[in-house]
């Protein structure tokens, strides 16, 4: 090996070696430094900076914050806990966490605080900015594509309601769901039909899932439904809407629930109807209808009635004429009542019953009989 090349091959082993000691130097001088000492929050939130500690050796680092506001909390965390110092040193920077919770009271503008440690090696200061905005309107906004739907009563409504964080850091956030007496209002993240919360980051959004159940014997109507989102001081809600359509349904009895009638022949007999409105809906121009024996005549009074409310009854009266041959017996009479698509039937037995007038007749005949028997022996018997 050349002189030269001897040189060389010396030069660049003390470069190698004063790097490395420059670079052990750099790694262990005594720092206490963030990737983020400035942030912006929203009142009523909490941040967390990430603390970067640096000895030359191990020892220990005492540690303090000052210029915290009135009504503001700043610790430091290790380990799951309040820490007051750690113990540190090596080629690895220790980390630790400073958290800052702002009061939802809190004046909007920048506050200043600063992080100090204490080492033998001397004191290292790292200040803090934290920049609290103004009103935001509650930080979060709940909105839906398809606010208002309708169905029948016996209908699930479900809604798709979003849930947007307008502000700037990550909140959990109480559902809640409102609705009309008797209704059933649940709200969950989708993700999570058990979930009566929602986490969702700062400025991001999350779907949730709405149903409401109406009461079994809901009128038709529409019915006003709301869902709440709170987090702190914040709160937000969207209105929605059911629209029940109904469903018209009816029944056919009597007011006694006695279903036979008596007929006189040759006269008439009548029959007490009772119709009830068992739908949600409003029955509209009720007409009853007969189908009774082959020349029996019927009429109605009311010919119709306008209208019956829901859960409630309205009354006609049937007339019935037999036919003038009819005999004595018992007939079935099939009532049915419409309203436009609904009906209702009852069947009736109508009991035809021999006319008192035949039972004066015959006793009439069967004293004529005898008066006239009377008057021949009397008159045929002297000889």
């Amino acid at each position: 090996m050349t002189r030269r090349r001897l040189a060389a091959v010396v030069l660049s082993a003390g470069l190698l070696l004063m790097t490395g000691i420059s670079t052990v130097a750099a790694a262990t001088a005594f720092d206490l430094s963030t990737p983020y000492p400035a942030v912006t929050i929203e009142p009523g939130n909490t941040v967390t900076f990430n603390l970067d500690v640096s000895v030359p050796k191990p020892e220990r680092v005492a540690l303090a914050v000052s210029g915290t506001p009135t009504g503001w909390t700043a610790y430091v965390r290790g380990g799951g806990n309040i820490v007051n110092s750690i113990f540190a040193g090596g080629s690895t920077a220790a980390t630790i966490d400073l958290s800052v919770t702002v009061p939802a009271s809190a004046t909007p503008g920048t506050s200043h605080l600063t992080v100090t440690a204490t080492a033998a090696q001397g004191t290292q200061t790292l200040p803090i900015d934290v920049t609290v905005l103004g009103a935001t309107g509650g930080g979060l906004t709940l909105t839906s594509d398809f606010p208002q739907l309708s169905g029948a009563p016996t209908s699930t409504f479900s809604y798709s309601v979003t849930l947007t964080n307008t502000g700037t850091q990550k909140q959990t956030y109480t559902l809640t769901g409102q609705g009309p007496d008797g209704w059933t209002v649940s709200v969950h993240p989708s993700s999570n039909a058990q979930a009566l919360t929602d986490t969702v980051e700062g400025g991001g959004n999350d779907t949730l899932s709405v149903t409401a159940q109406p009461p079994a014997t809901v009128p038709a109507g529409q019915y006003p439904l709301q869902v709440t989102a709170t987090a702190g001081g914040q709160s937000a809600n969207t209105a929605l809407e059911a629209d029940v359509t109904g469903s018209p349904a009816l029944t056919l009895g009597t007011p006694n629930q006695v279903l036979n009638a008596t007929v006189t022949a040759g006269g008439t007999g009548t029959v007490s109807l009772l119709i009830t409105n068992t739908g949600s809906t409003v029955l509209q121009n009720v007409t009853v209808t007969a189908t009774p024996p082959t020349g029996w005549q019927t009429t109605f009074d009311p010919v119709t009635i306008q209208t019956i409310q829901p859960n409630t009854s309205a009354t006609m009266t049937a007339t019935l004429k037999p036919s003038s041959d009819a005999l004595a017996g018992d007939y079935d009479v099939t009532f049915t009542a419409t309203s436009g698509s609904t009906t209702g039937t009852v069947d009736i037995r109508a009991t035809v019953q021999t006319s008192p007038l035949w039972g004066f007749i015959g006793l009439a005949l069967i004293a004529l009989v005898i008066v006239g028997l009377l008057w021949v022996f009397r008159r045929f018997g002297r000889r």
